[in-house]
């Protein structure tokens, strides 16, 4: 830390990614990229882009993006806000609804970057306690005036809320926001986009990196009142208001549209998951029922970070987080079916020689 660091990022640490280590060829279930390149159509997109107009500023309103999501889902543009992948919109979501006296709540155990960007934005926060199995009781949100976010299905637990208990945690205060985080939804789940005609008080945030195959494009967008909207909307023009580039505009609007591309990849990373989760519990694994592009698992007769440590040692990474609760539990990622059964091979493998 330099002398010039004001007092309140003194220590600051960031959200740990998932690593992307480049000394040798990895297979990589660490992070939750898809196993799949993006749509043909993507590719054609962004060809096309890369002759025409690379010379301008992207566009700002991402027209291109916010329809085909007006299209999908039958909502006005007005609605739709789009920005550089969801994690930014988080954190706008962070400074313009969080604190006023009221911490922002969510889960104690869920996606990290929450707490990291409340910490660095100087936001209070409160950690509602999961129950004992991992389930979200939305009961345990009543009374909590801060803004609350949920993502829905959970992670790094999997599992998911119905839209009806989505419905009764809206209900409690109309008057506080409840943002629900879809970077999964697309695997067999229902996003709750719909509710926001009947609820102003509701944010769905949603990423291309996961099911649409475009991490590396960095587009993400949100759903919610008008009103909500423009606050989002002003935060961006206040701050970097062409952030998505003109490549990535492209790709996630041809993305958008193959709807048919999307599904089939989905369709083989939920097969994979499902088949893959039989076979660990016949080995002892515990698992929770996971509803997303991975599954958290707690291995038997070693512990969960000497599990990832061996699997490393052979070439496969993973993720294990060395926080209370999920401690003795790795997350994997649903990779391609051949990724899989060589990570099940090494697995055998690890357990045969303890």
């Amino acid at each position: 830390m330099s002398r010039f660091l004001i007092d309140r990022f003194q220590g600051m640490e960031g959200y740990q990614l998932g690593e992307q280590p480049k000394d040798r060829e990895y297979i990589k279930l660490n992070a939750n990229e898809s196993p799949f390149p993006p749509s043909p159509l993507v590719l054609a997109s962004v060809t096309g882009e890369l002759q025409r107009a690379q010379r301008l500023y992207p566009d700002p309103a991402c027209t291109e993006i916010r329809r085909e999501v007006a299209r999908l889902y039958g909502l006005p543009m007005e609605k739709i806000f789009c920005d550089a992948g969801s994690d930014v919109i988080l954190g706008y979501a962070i400074q313009a609804f969080g604190g006023g006296g009221r911490p922002v709540c969510f889960p104690d155990v869920t996606y990290n970057f929450y707490k990291v960007c409340c910490r660095t934005f100087g936001v209070p926060f409160h950690e509602v306690p999961l129950r004992e199995d991992f389930q979200l009781a939305v009961e345990d949100y009543r009374g909590r005036r801060g803004c609350v976010f949920i993502p829905n299905p959970n992670a790094p637990t999997g599992l998911t809320l119905t839209l009806e208990q989505i419905e009764r945690l809206l209900a409690q205060d109309r008057d506080r926001l409840v943002l629900i985080d879809e970077a999964y939804v697309d695997y067999g789940n229902e996003s709750c986009i719909p509710l926001t005609t009947q609820y102003d008080n509701l944010l769905v945030v949603r990423t291309l990196s996961k099911a649409y195959s475009l991490a590396g494009a960095r587009v993400g967008f949100a759903v919610g009142s008008e009103a909500v909207i423009k606050d989002l909307n002003a935060l961006k023009d206040s701050f970097n208001p062409d952030s998505i580039s003109t490549l990535s505009h492209a790709a996630g609007a041809a993305a958008l549209r193959d709807q048919a591309y999307m599904r089939r990849c989905v369709g083989v990373v939920m097969e994979t998951r499902d088949w893959l989760k039989e076979e660990l519990r016949a080995l002892g694994f515990t698992l929770t029922d996971s509803h997303t592009s991975f599954l958290l698992a707690s291995p038997k007769g070693i512990s969960a970070p000497e599990y990832a440590k061996k699997l490393r040692e052979r070439g496969i990474l993973i993720r294990y987080y060395p926080q209370p609760r999920i401690d003795g539990y790795v997350r994997i990622s649903i990779g391609s079916r051949e990724q899989m059964e060589h990570f099940l091979q090494a697995t055998k493998e690890i357990l045969a020689a303890l």
